[in-house]
């Protein structure tokens, strides 16, 4: 009875902490911080507005879409009870949050001689990169003044906090945006938990764009991040840094999902650690299309000995490009897909599932010799331009399989046995649409990862089986129109509960079978069909279908069914 009385004040308590719950909105254009920010006619107007103000588990900060706004967040930590909410709100673009200051007037910089610009301003931090006409170029960071010789090198000075460039005329003559990104991360979450972000954008940070050590229960949800690192790591001169998202030390319980991250100076997605002895766990990165990031796509490590790590998810994700974009700047290695280096801690199961990794500059994967931990890497996509590129490099030793050496990699490694080495057929990659065609090998081949939905929030599965990669094709599928009557026969036809088909023996081995419907979806699906085999139609409606069977060497058999019960 005492439970119960306990669970019963437990429920009210959530209860009451969510009735209680506050919406608050934010905008750059219409806002003042003096209003009570409780609804859109008046909000608030300020990053530091919300940075010092105390929220309540359930509370939820919205930006305005199509606005935009310069410096850091500083959320504040929900409970069990109820996440603290960072959104967006009315229609447009997300709302951009920039990690950077604009510098686009002549006035903004001073002719020191010899092609050399110093910025009227001095910084308390690091410039990592700069970033000229919305994207169209990025300047080159030096470690001294004597390196800076060709357009657009840039050097801060760790004492005076100075920033030179060099450039044949006023810099802001040359360019007309000029974005300098400051070491810091645009999102700091050290030390948080129970955080909910979606739809926002972080561009042009010099660190990462969301980091920070300690947190617990964040989750990360279609949110778009571009063109972060570069910085300073240690401000010695020495180092540079900057990740997409990074859950660095303690970490439980974190999801990154559906989101677009592009154009980071190191890797995009990442938990690691070598500071102390720490707990990560129930990691999940899942849906999100990760593309031109100077590392790695995705990179873990954790150490020392004494730290533990257990179940990290990264799993139908679309990769694409490692090592390609503005990190290539990085003077080290880089261009890896997967990265999985030092690492001692105790280490349980890692999953890499379902995910696209197309081309990388140095490794599809790249791996520590003694790693510790299961890797269950299995049903992915892996593709790269050459067959005398590399698949998969482990360090020290250097254990090498290029990429067309698949099969034997995979029969001695045991990993990616269901994996697949085939053009994705995207819509349009050069147009960064990376929806699959209905001709995509992608289509059906994954496994279920206990991924309800994709990247555009499209049921999985929508076709009879999960697909590899971001998306979920939701279209109608090819089938091929000449019905193979001579070479392929069913019986019976009609068929009443079950069939099997009969071909010759001179097509190679199966890949699938399929059935399509009247509307080019499939309706059935069996990976491996012997012909011996009955096929149960039980479960479908009375009509005519399609029964196309495929086969390794790529020839397909079609003929129609009639299923009449």
């Amino acid at each position: 009875m005492k439970i119960h009385k306990q669970i019963i004040l437990s429920v009210l308590l959530i209860t009451s902490n969510l009735v209680n719950a506050t919406t608050y909105y934010v905008s750059s254009t219409i806002g003042n911080d003096n209003n009570t920010g409780t609804s859109t006619s008046v909000p608030w107007q300020t990053i530091d507005k919300v940075n010092i103000t105390s929220f309540t588990p359930g509370d939820s900060i919205l930006f305005k879409r199509n606005e935009t706004w310069r410096g850091q967040l500083v959320p504040s930590s929900g409970l069990a009870s109820g996440d603290i909410y960072y959104g967006a709100y009315s229609s447009g673009n997300n709302p951009i949050i920039f990690g950077s200051l604009a510098f686009n007037n002549t006035s903004d910089w001073i002719n020191q001689g010899e092609n050399i610009w110093k910025c009227t301003t001095t910084f308390t931090t690091d410039i990592g990169n700069i970033i000229f006409d919305n994207t169209a170029s990025v300047g080159r960071k030096k470690w001294s003044v004597a390196e800076l010789q060709n357009q657009d090198d840039f050097w801060y000075n760790l004492i005076t906090g100075e920033l030179k460039a060099y450039s044949i005329s006023n810099p802001a003559m040359i360019h007309t945006e000029i974005e300098l990104a400051l070491r810091k991360h645009i999102i700091n979450q050290e030390n948080k938990g129970f955080i909910t972000y979606e739809s926002l954008s972080l561009k042009y940070g010099g660190a990462h764009g969301i980091g920070g050590g300690n947190t617990t229960n964040i989750t990360i949800k279609s949110c778009e991040i571009s063109y972060i690192g570069g910085g300073d790591l240690d401000m010695d001169g020495t180092i540079r840094f900057g990740n997409g998202i990074e859950f660095w030390g303690n970490a439980s319980n974190n999801t990154v999902e559906k989101c677009k991250i592009w154009e980071i100076y190191d890797t995009g997605l990442t938990n690691q650690n070598h500071t102390s002895i720490v707990t990560q766990q129930n990691i999940k990165y899942r849906n999100n299309i990760i593309l031109n990031c100077g590392l790695s796509s995705f990179e873990y490590w954790n150490r020392p000995s004494s730290s533990t790590t257990k179940d990290i998810y990264f799993e139908s994700n679309t990769c694409l490009n490692a090592g390609s974009g503005w990190g290539i700047q990085r003077p080290d290695y880089h261009g890896i897909h997967v990265l999985l280096d030092n690492n001692t801690a105790q280490t349980d199961t890692i999953h890499i599932r379902n995910n696209i990794f197309h081309t990388a500059q140095r490794s599809i994967y790249a791996v520590e010799d003694n790693i510790n931990g299961v890797l269950n890497v299995n049903y992915n996509l892996i593709i790269q331009p050459n067959t005398s590129d590399t698949l998969f490099v482990s360090f020290p030793s250097f254990l090498l399989y290029t990429f067309g050496s698949f099969a034997t990699y995979s029969s001695s490694s045991g990993k990616d046995v269901n994996s697949l080495t085939s053009d994705p057929l995207f819509i349009d990659q050069a147009g960064l649409n990376f929806k699959l065609t209905n001709l995509s090998p992608c289509i059906n081949n994954g496994t279920n990862v206990d991924i309800a939905d994709d990247y555009d929030s499209n049921y999985r599965p929508l076709s009879g089986g999960y697909d590899i990669g971001a998306y979920e094709y939701n279209g109608q599928l090819s089938i091929q129109s000449k019905d193979h009557s001579v070479l392929m026969g069913l019986y019976p036809n009609p068929a009443l509960e079950s069939f099997r088909a009969s071909y010759a023996d001179n097509h190679g081995s199966v890949s699938k079978l399929y059935i399509f419907n009247a509307n080019g979806q499939i309706v059935h699906t069996v990976k491996a069909y012997i012909p011996t085999d009955n096929i149960d139609v039980n479960h479908l409606p009375n009509g005519t279908y399609t029964v196309v069977i495929k086969f390794e060497i790529d020839q397909i058999l079609t003929r129609k069914i009639q299923i009449l019960k």
